[in-house]
């Protein structure tokens, strides 16, 4: 895989991941011990599981493609589980590695 590919995948996933926690409502909670907990338990029980999942369903689109998908979630605020409707979406755990 080249680079540029590596890097726009990259970029996808952090942005959606930054996404995703504006949805669950962390940025209105921004700088506070629950806010900064409630992230810390996302990360620790999701964060690699989905860089992974969406690494795998990223790879086979092409360099223009990851660029239009780098643009719908930088432009619409949606994370990939919206944006990538036709593959599988990701499921986030919980401590008991459960689904959430």
């Amino acid at each position: 895989m080249s680079p540029l590919k590596t890097d726009l995948i990259c970029e996808i996933i952090r942005k959606s991941q930054c996404n995703l926690l504006e949805k669950k409502g962390y940025a209105k909670l921004n700088g506070s011990d629950e806010c900064e907990e409630q992230v810390m338990n996302w990360v620790r029980y999701n964060a690699r599981c989905y860089r992974e999942h969406f690494r795998d369903c990223l790879e086979v689109h092409s360099t223009a493609e990851l660029g239009d998908i780098l643009k719908s979630v930088a432009t619409s605020g949606k994370h990939l589980n919206e944006i990538l409707d036709k593959l599988p979406v990701f499921v986030e755990r919980n401590g008991e590695k459960s689904p959430v």
